[in-house]
């Protein structure tokens, strides 16, 4: 009877062990399955708001149309690194990268922003695909087993967790170099990780140092990707490490040098020089604090697997267990500790941002690697996979942001009940779980048609038009007269001479003034008040733009 009654309990067991795997099993695909909706709604709504921006022919973002005039410059063979002093009292603030990436393809398809806007939006898209290769590596490292949920759906996952960032929404489909730059970043490091695999390859090692080096050129924040990738190969080879940063160091100065003597010290002064900026720490923590809310589940995530890598380096008393993106992770998250910095953001963070993706694949592959010694492998990783889907939907939970209007759009908002919350960018129906934000709404017929009538206006004006954004003078047909965020870190500095500027000024030399935030010289701005009267105000996406006449007299 004993023995009868053991073969009955372990039956029962068995059948409640299956019917548990079953309701596991269940829970998980339904939540994946959550996980990937959501996750596909805000890619979707990543693709709505390029599409509005590529039609939107004016500055969504302050800066766009600088961007876009340097790579004008440069495809006719002309310097974009100028004395700020001298008229058109404009000079570059970045290094060239995206510049000669966009000269090109503006003289093939014409001096539009949306060129350099779709030139961006492409970098971002190849920037998540290799986010999606990355995630898949390293889930195959760690977990041991190439399944389809590591392989195919994870990877995945890691992508489109990319794409749901408000940051990354804010400003992929922009006319800005920073995604270029992450994206020439991440490429390098991924080569570097291919390259110290098992069977080490100093081609691939070869070309990612040449990709970290191209993304500092294309943006100076590439630091943080330098740091890790050069971090990473002191681990692993420090003989190539030491020939890598001797090749670098050697081109970059080559580099540095001939652009210098080119420009006359100019490309010293505006690149490096006019970014040493004030610094506020309270911003700093201010936007550590709103990234950690926007991105809390991968941040954590992404700590643990940092702290694990830091726990077998420990065990193995050696630094070799530690893996790129551990590095890349803390690297880019330290590079936040710049966004206190006048004129930087948010999207310093990206970086992190991409980097914590594939270090939650990461954790998630060592987890499902550990638990194949359990006796209940099954049944834990039924759990792990419900506890992935759990994990993404919350993580999409917290990047809420897309427009309350709208039949598609609309209808989610009154979902997830946001349709009636205050905008985050009044007057647009817009939500975003950022706060309030510049960016990321779509824009309505209004806003272009205030855009054509400040063009309309610099048309009929004689001479230069002094402006703060540049694509007004673009479309006008008239040159491109000063870059203001430039010239106030200039000055600030006590690095520019604002007496040519002020003299062409007095004489009331410039047909018309476009202000919108007013970045310039305080100086500059007192002479162009003494000599210019307010003419014109018009509302362009959602700030107010004053057109300045000369006065009479």
């Amino acid at each position: 009877m004993a023995h009868s009654f053991s073969i009955e309990t372990g039956a029962e067991s068995n059948v409640r062990r299956a019917r548990l795997g079953a309701a596991l099993h269940a829970l998980a695909a339904a939540s994946l399955a959550l996980a990937l909706v959501a996750l596909l709604f805000y890619f979707v709504t990543y693709l709505v708001y390029a599409r509005s921006l590529f039609a939107f022919p004016f500055d969504y973002d302050q800066g766009e149309g600088f961007e876009l005039y340097d790579a004008i410059r440069l495809a006719r063979g002309e310097n974009i690194y100028l004395d700020n002093a001298q008229y058109p009292f404009y000079a570059s603030n970045y290094p060239p990268v995206y510049r000669l990436m966009l000269a090109p393809l503006v003289a093939l398809f014409g001096p539009h922003i949306w060129v350099g806007r779709a030139l961006t939006f492409a970098t971002s898209l190849v920037l998540g695909g290799l986010i999606v290769l990355a995630a898949r590596r390293l889930w195959v490292a760690e977990a041991h087993t190439p399944t389809p949920l590591g392989t195919i759906l994870l990877p995945a996952f890691a992508g489109l967790a990319f794409f749901a960032a408000n940051y990354v929404y804010h400003i992929g489909p922009l006319a800005r170099a920073h995604l270029p730059m992450v994206m020439f970043a991440f490429a390098g490091l991924l080569c570097l990780d291919v390259a110290l695999a098992a069977k080490p390859s100093a081609r691939w090692a070869a070309l990612g140092v040449a990709l970290l080096v191209t993304a500092g050129f294309t943006k100076l924040q590439a630091v943080d990707a330098l740091a890790a990738g050069f971090g990473y190969l002191l681990l692993r080879q420090p003989r190539w490490c030491l020939r890598a940063l001797l090749i670098s160091a050697f081109v970059t100065a080559a580099i540095v040098l001939a652009l210098n003597v080119a420009t006359q010290g100019q490309f010293w002064l505006n690149v490096v020089l006019a970014n040493v900026n004030e610094y506020d720490i309270a911003v700093t923590w201010q936007t550590y604090g709103q990234w950690f809310r926007l991105q809390a589940v991968l941040i954590v995530c992404s700590t643990l697997y940092v702290g694990w890598d830091a726990a077998r380096a420990l065990r193995a008393r050696s630094l070799q267990p530690i893996t790129i993106w551990s590095l890349y992770f803390v690297t880019g998250s330290a590079m936040g500790l710049l966004t206190g910095k006048w004129g930087a953001g948010p999207t310093y963070l990206i970086a992190a941002i991409a980097a914590s993706c594939v270090c939650t694949v990461g954790l998630l592959g060592r987890l499902w690697g550990a638990l194949a010694q359990s006796s209940r492998a099954a049944l834990w990783r039924s759990a792990l996979a419900l506890l992935t889907g759990v994990l993404f939907l919350a993580q999409s939970a917290l990047n809420v942001h897309l427009p309350t209007s709208g039949r598609l759009f609309g209808a989610v908002a009154r979902l997830i009940g946001v349709a009636d919350a205050p905008s985050s960018y009044p007057p647009y129906p817009y939500y975003d779980s950022a706060g309030f934000t510049q960016l990321g709404h779509l824009l309505d017929p209004a806003d272009a048609a205030a855009g054509w009538a400040i063009v309309e206006i610099i048309r009929a004006v004689d001479g230069p038009v002094w402006s703060e954004e540049a694509m007004f003078t673009l479309l006008a047909g008239k040159d491109v007269v000063t870059n203001p965020t430039q010239l106030l870190n200039l000055w600030k500095a006590g690095l520019l001479d604002t007496s040519q500027m002020i003299a062409m000024i007095e004489q009331r030399a410039f047909g018309a003034v476009i202000f919108r935030a007013l970045f310039y010289p305080d100086d500059v701005k007192e002479a162009i008040f003494r000599n210019y009267y307010w003419a014109h105000r018009f509302t362009m996406n959602g700030f107010e733009y004053w057109v300045l006449l000369r006065a009479e007299g």
